[in-house]
């Protein structure tokens, strides 16, 4: 585990000017990588990408959160616009996210796969990434799961992943911070979180980024 975990800051708001001001201000406050989030993506194309990197330099790793299974076409668009990550959806076929790996490595950017399956089956399809070249993993922290009778579950994501040693970095994603907290203690490697960028106030952002590099 390692001894700080990392912060990425989602930029979820479709507004280019407002999506600065919030990179400049969780950067001031710590973060080290920044989410070029799926409201930004859809309403400026993959060019917010670029226009965000030359914004903030080279002081940032950069996330494009596609949420796609399109990775030929989705890495190469990350790639040339200066991202260094792209996310993407692992709820498809196998030959699919084996491909999706594959192009990611040609394209020269890192894939990052949200595991959007059902929670108890989320530590086999991390290992089946893993041995697929994957080296990066993303969930959210808690899922709600309800049965036929209308009884709902909470489960923890996290339990579920981190079922023996790993050999993939965790990202979870919450926007409470107590859940972040936990999930940072309980093994995450970075935590993603955005609902409260969206209204800017730099005392709470660093209120966040600090408690999650100071969890362990």
């Amino acid at each position: 585990m390692p001894s700080k975990v990392w912060v990425q800051a989602a930029i979820d708001v479709e507004d280019m000017d407002l999506a600065k001001k919030i990179a400049f201000m969780a950067l001031d406050a710590g973060a080290e990588w920044l989410e070029v989030g799926t409201p930004l993506i859809y309403r400026y194309g993959h060019g917010a990408i670029g226009v965000l990197r030359r914004a903030v330099g080279s002081n940032a790793v950069l996330v494009a959160d596609y949420k796609s299974p399109f990775a030929g076409l989705c890495a190469g668009q990350a790639a040339r616009e200066g991202a260094d990550y792209v996310l993407l959806s692992a709820g498809y076929m196998d030959a699919a996210l084996r491909h999706s790996v594959d192009i990611c490595r040609k394209a020269g950017i890192r894939p990052i796969f949200d595991l959007s399956v059902h929670p108890r089956d989320m530590r086999a399809l991390a290992e089946k990434l893993t041995a697929m070249g994957a080296e990066h993993i993303f969930s959210r922290h808690y899922s709600e799961i309800t049965d036929p009778s209308g009884t709902a579950e909470r489960i923890d994501n996290i339990a579920n992943i981190l079922t023996g040693e790993k050999n993939f970095s965790l990202g979870i994603t919450s926007d409470d911070l107590a859940e972040a907290v936990h999930a940072a203690q309980s093994g995450a490697d970075w935590i993603t979180f955005g609902c409260v960028l969206r209204d800017p106030d730099p005392a709470v952002c660093r209120t966040w980024i600090d408690a999650i590099h100071g969890a362990r």
